[in-house]
């Protein structure tokens, strides 16, 4: 079984999360933008940061580690380990001209917009949980990190 650790941010401002849309395999849904950690990253605050650039043209603050999730894809193999950090800072704006050097077949990220809460109830997320729990959490200014479990897919 090959392992997977991809690190995401959560850029949350007011009512509205920063997402990106995937469509990958036939399946269509929003994540927080973020990827696989690489070598050269050295931790996963850095890989937040390179994937957040990457995914939506911004440059950003890391903050505090919020969920852990993982999960195993047994279809594929992979047993995944993901971090979503809370993005303190951040600037630019949002684009996706950095993934246009990767070819239509190799890219699975069609969309990165702002979502308010109405929105990401009424599109797959994952993690699910962000459609109540991270609300939740900020409302309360609890920064305590949450394990979302360990499911199979």
């Amino acid at each position: 079984m090959r392992h997977r650790i991809r690190a995401a941010g959560l850029l949350v401002e007011q009512d509205r999360i920063l997402m990106v849309h995937e469509s990958d395999g036939g399946q269509s849904y929003w994540v927080p933008p973020g990827g696989g950690f690489e070598a050269k990253d050295g931790n996963t605050r850095n890989t937040v940061k390179r994937e957040v650039w990457e995914e939506s043209g911004l440059s950003v603050v890391v903050g505090e580690l919020l969920f852990v999730r993982e999960f195993c894809e047994a279809s594929r193999d992979i047993y995944h380990l993901e971090q979503f950090y809370i993005i303190d800072q951040w600037q630019g704006e949002i684009s996706l001209k950095n993934l246009e050097p990767l070819s239509e077949q190799g890219r699975s990220i069609t969309e990165v917009r702002w979502l308010t809460k109405q929105e990401l109830a009424e599109v797959k997320v994952y993690p699910p949980q962000l459609k109540d729990l991270l609300w939740h959490k900020l409302d309360q200014n609890d920064l305590s990190i949450v394990h979302l479990s360990l499911i199979h897919i």
